[in-house]
């Protein structure tokens, strides 16, 4: 499952926006989604590419409604965010979360980035170079799939990997009030910390045996100063004074044969912060491997770790007793 042909994808596809009418013109407008625009609810099950023009350049993203979603009731999201030089549909093959989806009957976005990156702060990147407004790309991308689905807007979630794992977090920074929860893999957050953001709860996963974006710091991407504060548990620690945790370490160890996972637990907004390392993986956290990254072989359902993390919270404030 989750492994498809990339042909037979596309007729898919093709077929499922022929009857969205969702591709958008060549006019630059992009705009909410129109009543013309909205996908009706008789086509579940759908797999779809759409488009838009975004501050002058087309940027497109791939959205799967599976079957087992409740086409009675508000839905939660997942957007997923691929690494730099991947494509949308090279990180929906490697971390499977199509598989995630249908079987919790979950909406899931994959947007792709200009030239296969993304601007998520300083390090390594076409996007970043340019400095593309990737965070209102995304947030307009969560409106479109919002004005076409019954998505349930407390419950969007952000998941990625690598320069898309800094993206998902430079999202959480900016833009708490759109997110329920992220739970992405190895990156950090590349920006300082804003006055306006409001604590969600926040897990990175991490391979130990990193060799490309290093769990003690970022090193590898020196000159820039920066990177020496950027590692996995200065950014967990990052996070935790941001979420106002409780102690100046985590509170909770749970330990495993292949991997450990540490958290504050006691933090504002009821959320949580965690620390996902993984004992034996480099810099592909997933079971499945891809190009020189082996993966973890099978040893650490990563994407499960995430979904169950993610899942948890909701945006919705429960009504006092």
């Amino acid at each position: 499952m989750g492994r498809r042909a990339v042909a037979s994808l596309f007729s898919l596809l093709l077929v499922a926006v022929a009857f969205s009418g969702c591709i958008a013109g060549g006019d630059g407008d992009s705009s909410g989604a129109t009543d013309d625009d909205l996908i009706d609810e008789e086509f579940e099950g759908l797999d779809y590419v759409e488009c838009m023009v975004h501050e002058d350049l087309e940027r497109c993203w791939n959205v799967f409604v599976p079957k087992t979603v409740n086409l009675s009731e508000n839905v939660p999201m997942i957007i997923d965010l691929h690494g730099n030089t991947l494509t949308m549909e090279n990180q929906r093959d490697l971390s499977e979360f199509d598989e995630i989806a249908e079987e919790n009957g979950v909406i899931a976005v994959w947007p792709q980035g200009f030239d296969n990156s993304w601007n998520a702060g300083y390090c390594c990147s076409s996007a970043g170079e340019l400095q593309l407004n990737d965070t209102g790309l995304i947030l307009e991308i969560v409106d479109k799939v919002v004005a076409n689905h019954s998505v349930d807007e407390n419950r969007i979630y952000l998941t990625g990997w690598s320069n898309g794992c800094a993206l998902s977090q430079k999202l959480a920074n900016e833009h708490s009030d759109r997110f329920a929860a992220i739970a992405c893999m190895s990156y950090y957050l590349l920006d300082d910390p804003l006055a306006d953001y409001s604590p969600i709860p926040i897990m990175e996963i991490h391979g130990l045996l990193d060799q490309i974006i290093l769990y003690s710091n970022d090193a590898m991407h020196l000159p820039n100063v920066e990177a020496q504060e950027h590692g996995a548990i200065q950014n967990l620690l990052l996070w935790a004074e941001m979420n106002g945790c409780e102690g100046d370490l985590p509170n909770s160890n749970t330990p495993s044969v292949f991997y450990s996972v540490q958290s504050f637990t006691n933090c504002d907004n009821g959320t949580e912060v965690s620390l996902v390392t993984l004992y034996a993986a480099d810099h592909n956290p997933y079971e499945e491997s891809y190009f020189v990254f082996p993966g973890n072989q099978g040893t650490v359902d990563t994407n499960g770790i995430a979904w169950n993390f993610v899942s948890q919270f909701s945006k919705e404030i429960e009504p006092e007793e």
